[in-house]
């Protein structure tokens, strides 16, 4: 069946460490991005096939989000810039590995296994994450 990508913008989700709170895209992104090292960074390069393949569900398939944002994440895991980078992260590449991070993750705010809306989650806080940071764009193609 052929469906119109889903579009998500929304800018609260409820707080994974803390379900009862509701929290902003914005806080979690800042929250998490403040502890990405460049370790992380670099063993998250390692698990782009992974990535590549979760993007390749008919779940995934439904949004947007997830079928432009995350070969650019796969393309910035892989740069000559992250794979050199050191602590601190420039906020960028420490926002780019919390996308990543949580793309990999099948648990989260909404269970990815959930049908339809297991990856709503996930295209709203990848799509957040190239909004925050426009010039991640450019790290397409560079290696």
């Amino acid at each position: 069946m052929n469906h119109r990508p889903i579009i998500h913008r929304s800018d609260i989700v409820r707080n994974p460490h803390s379900p009862e709170q509701a929290v902003s895209i914005d806080e979690y992104i800042e929250n998490e991005s403040s502890k990405m090292s460049a370790a992380e960074i670099r063993k998250l390069a390692e698990f782009t096939p992974q990535l590549r393949e979760k993007m390749k569900t008919d779940q995934a398939q439904q949004h947007f989000d997830l079928q432009q944002n995350p070969e650019c994440l796969v393309s910035i895991l892989n740069s000559l810039r992250a794979r050199n980078c050191r602590d601190p992260l420039p906020l960028d590449l420490a926002e780019a590995g919390v996308a990543a991070s949580y793309l990999l993750k099948s648990v989260d705010i909404i269970p990815d296994f959930i049908p339809e809306i297991g990856l709503t989650d996930d295209a709203r806080l990848v799509a957040r994450v190239f909004t925050r940071n426009p010039s991640l764009r450019s790290e397409v193609g560079r290696s």
